[in-house]
């Protein structure tokens, strides 16, 4: 059927989304999930070729940990049906803290507890990526209920930019510290200092970003129970009536 489409302004548009707690938390859970997982990223080259002295393992290692971020998408589903999502999203998170605070043990020259951790890693980052955004999804259908407005695709653009957002800020904070902290990947030899700062952003900014990810939506109140209901009441709004 033709269905008329409303052109909002820019600002009405902001103020839907900036007026719906769920939405904002989610938002902003994903925007420190994001910036935890760039920093690893933007970082992890440095980190194993000049911290741990390892550069034939720098770009395999990076590889290793997405490929085990793809095997883990299916668990963390079942995870997350079977314990919530917003349950889920905590748990990966939490586990993302220990693992990235587990990088302050390793030792230069030494690839096992490293190999460890980074395949640890590739199994818990799915986690708030997966789960994050089923939770979108969810709060769609209660502002649909809510408001009669289908506004799926905006909640969803508004995460794309959250996302977005995230990796931007933490190429910005990360490559600038480290090199406050005297790390220079030009330079013939780093001094010890440079390298344990370079070891500290690396280990340190992940876990902080995934601790306040955590925060964020622990306790989250759109459960399974009340998604269920929210269904329910738009399925009956909008059946058709037999003939």
């Amino acid at each position: 059927p033709a269905v008329s489409r409303e052109q909002l302004a820019i600002g009405r548009t902001t103020a839907i989304l900036l007026r719906d707690p769920l939405l904002r938390r989610v938002l902003l859970s994903d925007f420190a999930v994001t910036i935890g997982q760039s920093i690893r990223a933007g970082l992890i080259v440095f980190f194993v070729t000049f911290y741990m002295g390892l550069p034939q393992w720098a770009s395999g290692l990076y590889l290793f940990q997405f490929v085990f971020g793809v095997v883990a998408g299916p668990i963390w589903a079942q995870i997350g049906y079977h314990i919530g999502k917003h349950r889920a999203a905590v748990a990966g998170e939490v586990a993302q803290v220990a693992i990235n605070l587990g990088l302050l043990l390793v030792v230069p020259g030494q690839l096992g507890l490293l190999l460890i951790l980074t395949v640890a890693q590739g199994l818990a980052q799915g986690s708030g990526n997966l789960m994050l955004r089923s939770m979108v999804a969810d709060i769609a259908d209660a502002h649909k209920l809510r408001s009669g407005e289908d506004r799926t695709a905006l909640f969803f653009s508004a995460f794309s930019l959250s996302t977005k957002a995230g990796t931007a800020v933490a190429v910005g904070i990360a490559l600038p510290l480290v090199a406050w902290l005297g790390f220079d990947p030009k330079a013939a030899v780093n001094t010890p200092e440079a390298l344990r700062g370079l070891l500290w952003v690396f280990a340190l900014g992940p876990a902080l970003a995934h601790i306040f990810s955590a925060a964020l939506i622990h306790g989250f109140p759109l459960d399974e129970a009340r998604h269920s209901e929210i269904r329910r009441a738009l399925a009956e709004r909008e059946a058709v009536p037999a003939e």
